[in-house]
């Protein structure tokens, strides 16, 4: 049975419900508070940072991700440019490199580079049988157009340079006399002649040596030959110019 007040009534009900209902809100509100506090006084304690410079620290530090995120963007394209550039240097070497060769190669087929590798040297010289009487004296000497004939054999035989005397052979030299005398290269050479010439040995000697050739027709005249494979012989590079009066670049007059 509800008790009673002095005046004998009994409280209404609704007053009493909001009586605990504004307690226990404001033991909410004190929790809150305590828990406000606590947790200021941790930041203070931890990060020494007052707890009303929080939210412009986190603006600061979203907007650090942000640029950090752009900055990463940008290394992304950047290394992929370099990827391309790099490809391009690599296929740009590649194509230098390859120029390079062929201007070695084109510098070899023309004379002005030495060439070092295995070959073969032929000594020719004049033949030491005196003449016979009455006989032309030019028999018993070396012509101009019997160190072509070698030196065409060799080229036929495969040979890669060949040299007379130390002077390089190329498109443009002549083997001619003046007398007595032979000029290869407008220099003027005595016996004995020593043709150099790097290729393949055993090629070489066979194509020298082969019945009928020049080698074994000089020979037969007492012209003394000797034939020598070398593992390594250099034939010099072209020491004189390059003069053109008759020929021109195709296409062009």
């Amino acid at each position: 049975m509800p008790s009673e007040t002095r005046s004998g009534r009994t409280p209404p009900l609704p007053v009493a419900r909001w009586s605990a209902a504004l307690g226990l809100v404001l033991a909410l509100a004190g929790y809150l508070v305590v828990a406000q506090v606590r947790t200021e006084w941790q930041i203070r304690r931890t990060l020494r940072i007052p707890s009303t410079q929080l939210e412009e620290l986190a603006f600061l530090l979203r907007d650090q991700e942000r640029g950090r995120a752009a900055l990463e963007s940008q290394v992304g394209e950047l290394r992929g440019r370099l990827a391309a550039y790099e490809k391009a240097a690599a296929e740009g070497r590649t194509a230098a490199a390859k120029i390079s060769r062929d201007l070695q190669e084109l510098r070899a087929l023309a004379g002005i580079t030495a060439l070092v590798g295995p070959g073969i040297t032929v000594e020719l010289n004049d033949s030491t049988r005196p003449p016979r009487a009455g006989e032309d004296p030019n028999k018993t000497i070396l012509h101009y157009s019997d160190i072509q004939g070698v030196v065409a054999e060799l080229w036929a035989a495969g040979a890669e340079a060949i040299a007379l005397n130390g002077e390089r052979i190329v498109g443009t030299t002549g083997i001619s006399c003046v007398g007595t005398t032979i000029l290869s290269n407008t220099k003027r050479m005595a016996p004995p002649y020593l043709i150099t010439a790097v290729g393949e040995s055993r090629q070489l000697v066979r194509a020298l040596r082969r019945p009928g050739g020049q080698v074994e027709l000089l020979t037969a005249f007492g012209f003394p030959v000797k034939v020598t494979s070398h593992e390594l012989v250099e034939v010099p590079a072209y020491r004189g110019t390059f003069r053109f009066e008759h020929a021109s670049v195709e296409g062009k007059e």
